[in-house]
């Protein structure tokens, strides 16, 4: 071997090994100092992406659990509090009972109607005061409520707290909600046929076409069976049915001291036409009992008869048709608590399969016209009640004070019986009860029959007066043109006008519409202007005008239909809850219960109860019961909720558990494999320093050949 001095290799060498097992023992020192076998990218680049994304994992799981045991603390904080309530509602039942009964005095019942009082006053409280992280819980202001139990974006629980203060408490569950929790809707009426073409896809129940039906003059018009046929054959999770209910405006006696033979008749009408007759016939004195059974024996269960809690007769039938019933040779002394020749006529009865949301809507070229003529509305959002109807006496009742009250607060509207005044009434207190109100009022033009003929002639009689405006229906040759003329002016009427069948549909928000003539006591009828048939229009006006406020009326040989109500939209979409005083009835709000379309309730709130006479304590328990129901209800909902973030929390525990051992296995160092290349390293550190040093003495090797 040669011998250099310029380049040493075994010092090279060594130098280059030294550096490597220098690194070693760092890289093991590292992880032995952090306990991570991954300490930079370097170390294992996707060993670090795995890494990090369960570290999110399990942050974001570990955070869930917390979360999930903040809404237990919510929930424990809410069911608490409604433990306290019940024990008040008991007790105030317990006053009502005590109150009912007939050894008390006046002043008795004064002293049990005050510990009654407060005790309400302690449930608003309850409801007012209770709070969690500086939130009410039990006001109505934690309706919807989703609790993030993941560790991903909407892994989400939601629930809800109703309001339990005395204001809601009581108010039953007679409500109606197409959007939300509610699974049956009834169409307030339906024609004998449908009287348009219907496209399929032009209807749509949750999203589901209804079928098609031809009927635009020379189609066989479809009955209210072939559509409830229809929807069951087209639309799934929903099932149509019919129901025609007669129910007596007060309590019946049956058949008193009736002649042998005497009674009355149940009759079916179907929508052809066709009746079918129930004879029911006195044989001696028949109670109400009696008169249920003898219907049901007469119609062989085609017709169903029972006494309602008002202890009033119903009558009903599921077939299609209407139920009427026909007195015969009833003397004054019957009384069955139904007016001879009342007749209920059929309805439509959505049900969804399995309590989901119902919704109706247009699709394709359907109009609100087609929806219309099904009977249907339009499903809208929650917190809103519209009335499809008012009765002729509704539009002219007048409210006293404590008549009506909405969401606890007192309506009062007794100086004035009109349908405006009676909004104002009801928006002066908008801030009080959240609730608006807005006035509708449509009319119906019956124009069946009708066909197209010359223009208007140029004379008095083509022009009108609506709500003070001119309408000049000169030149007008068709039914469209008819309808223009209308909606032209609309902006300063105020009214819409649409077909729909053979009817000219006029509606108004304000609730009422004013016909007049342009000249002083002229007539304008579309029998001037050609437009003849069966039946055609005609305004007959003197120049005062007058206002339309009846359901029917009849002026020459036309006929009005007008349609009027009240609409009540909830500000913050909260249910609304209506509640009538001892002498009011719903009919004279404008709201009749069978068209609630919304989220909404009739009955008797607890805030109003009382017990200082026997018959308000009778009537106190029934709303603590239902005061109980609802307490007990929400009570139930959040112990489901409380049981399931339970399972929620082992769940992710399990899952966070799992994950961050996982990624043990990939991040952290071995310490023993880590300990055993530290000394490994440290040996290999120690010979190569003492190696350099021989590599390094070498050279000097050379000097010995130089002596």
């Amino acid at each position: 071997m040669a011998l250099v001095i310029n380049s040493n290799i075994q010092s090279l060498n060594a130098q280059r090994n030294l550096t490597i097992s220098g690194g070693q023992q760092d890289q093991a020192m590292e992880r032995l100092t952090s306990g991570k076998r991954i300490n930079s990218a370097g170390d294992d680049a996707a060993g670090l992406a795995i890494a990090n994304r369960m570290t999110s994992q399990v942050r974001g799981l570990d955070q869930a659990v917390r979360n999930a045991n903040d809404g237990i603390s919510l929930i424990q904080t809410a069911e608490g509090a409604l433990q306290e309530s019940t024990n008040i509602l008991q007790r105030m039942r317990e006053l009502s009972i005590q109150s009912a009964n007939g050894i008390f005095n006046d002043e008795n019942r004064a002293t049990l109607n005050a510990e009654f009082g407060q005790l309400i006053e302690e449930l608003d409280r309850i409801a007012e005061t209770t709070t969690f992280n500086g939130q009410n819980i039990l006001n109505g202001d934690l309706k919807n409520v989703d609790l993030q139990v993941g560790a991903q974006a909407n892994e989400t629980i939601g629930f809800g707290i109703q309001a339990m203060d005395a204001k809601t408490l009581g108010m039953g569950s007679t409500s109606v909600d197409l959007l939300g929790a509610a699974s049956n809707i009834t169409a307030t009426s339906f024609a004998a046929s449908v009287g348009a073409d219907i496209k399929d896809g032009d209807v749509l129940i949750n999203g589901q076409s209804i079928g098609t039906f031809d009927t635009g003059g020379s189609g066989e018009a479809n009955s209210l069976n072939d559509l409830v046929e229809s929807i069951n054959t087209n639309v799934s999770g929903v099932t149509a049915s019919t129901i025609s209910q007669l129910e007596g405006t007060a309590v019946g006696t049956g058949i008193i001291d009736g002649d042998a033979g005497e009674g009355f008749n149940v009759v079916l009408t179907e929508l052809n036409g066709a009746t079918t007759t129930f004879q029911i016939r006195n044989t001696n004195t028949a109670s109400m009992d009696e008169v249920v059974a003898a219907i049901g024996d007469a119609s062989n269960g085609a017709v169903s008869a029972t006494i309602n809690d008002n202890g009033r007769l119903v009558l009903s039938s599921d077939s299609g048709a209407s139920v009427s019933l026909v007195e015969s040779g009833m003397t004054s002394s019957t009384t069955l608590g139904i007016t001879t020749a009342a007749s209920a006529g059929p309805q439509l009865v959505l049900t969804a399969d399995n309590d989901d949301p119902i919704t109706i809507e247009r699709g394709g070229t359907g109009t609100l016209l087609d929806l219309q003529n099904l009977g249907f509305k339009e499903s809208e959002a929650g917190g809103v009640i519209e009335g499809a109807g008012l009765s002729a006496t509704g539009a002219a009742t007048a409210w006293g004070v404590g008549d009506v009250i909405i969401n606890g607060t007192v309506i009062s509207n007794t100086d004035t019986d009109s349908l405006q005044g009676k909004v104002d009434a009801i928006n002066a207190s908008t801030d009080e009860t959240g609730v608006t109100a807005n006035a509708f009022a449509t009319v119906r033009v019956d124009m069946s029959g009708m066909s197209i003929g010359t223009a208007f002639a140029t004379t008095a009689a083509t022009e009108m007066l609506l709500n003070g405006i001119t309408l000049d229906f000169t030149g007008v040759t068709s039914l469209s043109e008819f309808v223009d003329v209308f909606n032209n002016s609309t902006d300063s009427t105020g009214v819409t006008a649409s077909v729909l069948g053979n009817n000219v549909i006029l509606d108004s928000e304000q609730g009422s519409m004013t016909f007049g003539a342009a000249t002083a006591n002229s007539v304008f009828s579309t029998a001037d202007a050609g437009l003849e048939g069966a039946a055609f229009v005609e305004f007959v006006a003197n120049s005062a005008g007058g206002a339309l406020a009846s359901n029917a009326i009849t002026t020459s040989e036309a006929t009005f239909t007008v349609e009027a109500g009240l609409k009540l939209t909830s500000d913050n979409g909260n249910p609304i809850g209506i509640q009538l005083g001892d002498s009011a009835v719903l009919d004279d709000i404008g709201l009749l219960e069978a068209n609630a379309t919304a989220e909404g309730s009739f009955g008797t709130a607890l805030s109003s109860a009382s017990i200082d006479t026997a018959a308000k304590a009778q009537k106190a328990i029934g709303i603590i019961d239902n005061a109980l129901d609802t307490v007990n209800n929400e009570r139930s909902e959040l112990g489901a909720v409380n049981n399931r973030l339970d399972f929620t929390i082992n769940n992710l525990s399990a899952i966070s558990q799992n994950t961050a051992a996982a990624r043990s296995r990939i991040e952290d160092a071995d310490f023993a494999q880590e300990s055993a290349e530290l000394s490994r390293a440290q040996v290999l550190q120690q010979a190569g320093t003492a190696m350099l040093a021989q590599a390094n003495a070498q050279p000097q090797q050379v000097l010995s050949l130089l002596q």
